[in-house]
């Protein structure tokens, strides 16, 4: 019996390691057993598979994807991200409200890539995590969007703009009443600066705060019950920087500048 090509693509780990291999270019066959860390033996069957259904292509001692195999690939990638990003922390992703990810950029959650997740220190709870503090001040931009309020943050963001970091903030309506009404000064000595922008958004999301810069990404979600309990994603992978940066940008186009 015929087996479909998902059959012959995830039904063997040695395949699918094959094909994720071979997106990134041609590889002879001492490539892939190095890479793969597998013995001709368990190799030679598994892409005698693959190029029996249409995937690859021998030419001499390389292998290539087909444009059939590129397309499979591709269109495979998103969904194995995915799978990683939840398959190790799926109590933390079950509970979190994502309703504040619009959809083109839910689909790609799996850009987060190999992320953190950092558990409250009930010791500590009001203070940043240490790997938030040493990147932060390294950063040569800021792009951050708060729907929770933290008391640290308004110093913490006059002192960043201070120092001419380039600054783009936009806050929820509540937490800018907060920081106007708490943090007067604060904020007033954010807006003065040159390289800051500051707006205000009126969305109502699960998402509670988002920092990205050219060095990381930090990320808070409400949970499902609207509690903030402490819990932060981070991330240095360039792809999580990337979609970070595109879900910062859609925020930032809902919300209304008040530098002006």
């Amino acid at each position: 019996m015929n087996k479909s090509l998902i059959d012959i693509i995830f039904n063997s780990e040695k395949r699918k390691n094959v094909l994720l291999l071979l997106i990134e270019g041609q590889k002879s066959r001492e490539e892939i057993k190095t890479s793969l860390n597998v013995t001709s033996t368990a190799l030679i069957p598994q892409i005698k598979k693959l190029k029996e259904h249409g995937l690859v292509i021998q030419n001499n001692d390389y292998y290539i994807l087909t444009d059939m195999g590129r397309v499979m690939v591709e269109n495979m990638l998103p969904l194995l991200q995915a799978v990683e990003v939840f398959e190790d922390n799926s109590s933390y992703w079950l509970n979190r409200d994502l309703s504040g990810i619009p959809g083109h950029l839910l689909k790609r959650l799996g850009e987060l890539g190999n992320y953190l997740v950092i558990e409250p220190d009930l010791n500590y709870l009001f203070e940043f995590p240490e790997e938030f503090t040493e990147n932060i001040d390294k950063s040569n931009y800021i792009m951050a969007f708060n729907a929770y309020f933290h008391p640290e943050y308004p110093a913490l963001y006059s002192k960043l703009a201070e120092k001419g970091i380039d600054f783009s903030l936009v806050l929820s309506s509540s937490v800018y009443k907060r920081m106007q009404n708490d943090y007067e000064q604060d904020i007033q000595r954010f807006i003065d600066c040159e390289s800051t922008d500051l707006s205000v958004s009126n969305e109502v999301s699960g998402l509670a705060t988002l920092v990205t810069t050219d060095r990381f990404l930090f990320l808070c979600f409400f949970d499902k019950q609207g509690q903030y309990d402490h819990r932060i994603i981070m991330s240095f992978d360039s792809r999580a920087l990337e979609w970070s940066r595109e879900l910062f940008s859609y925020y930032k186009d809902k919300s209304e500048n008040i530098c002006d």
